[in-house]
């Protein structure tokens, strides 16, 4: 069995300064199982498209407020909603805290959402769990 305290692998989004000038502001991390997961009923040209939105929001200073992408707080993280165009009828959310001292989108998990409504208590569980998993590994 897995030691659940250690942190999970992430692959790497983008890196702060790297990017089109001027740059990116913040780095992106993402959990391996938030990229299984969108994998999962995503497409490569989808999976581009939400990639393209987290490098959107890796460019402003808030990376949790931006005019193009749409984003909500939950709890104490954050999702990226999206629904249409290449995503077709597909209504997605991407979850994501913001690791402020580590200048760091984190991404945590990825849920096509299949009813109206608030988000499933479920995922929320969930994505609480891996936020507080990838902060304990941080912190040693």
């Amino acid at each position: 069995m897995a030691d659940e305290s250690q942190r999970k692998p992430v692959k790497i989004g983008v890196k702060e300064g790297g990017g089109p000038p001027p740059g990116y502001k913040w780095n992106v991390e993402i959990l391996e199982q938030a990229f299984a997961e969108a994998m999962g009923f995503l497409n490569a040209d989808q999976y581009c498209h939400l990639a393209s939105q987290f490098r959107e929001l890796a460019g402003q200073d808030e990376a949790s407020q931006s005019q193009t992408v749409d984003v909500r707080p939950i709890e104490d993280f954050y999702e990226l909603r999206d629904k249409g165009g290449i995503l077709r009828r597909m209504n997605t959310r991407i979850f994501f805290f913001i690791h402020k001292k580590m200048r760091t989108i984190v991404i945590l998990g990825a849920i096509k959402k299949e009813n109206d409504g608030a988000t499933p208590m479920g995922d929320k569980i969930t994505m609480r769990r891996r936020k507080r998993l990838y902060l304990q590994a941080d912190s040693r």
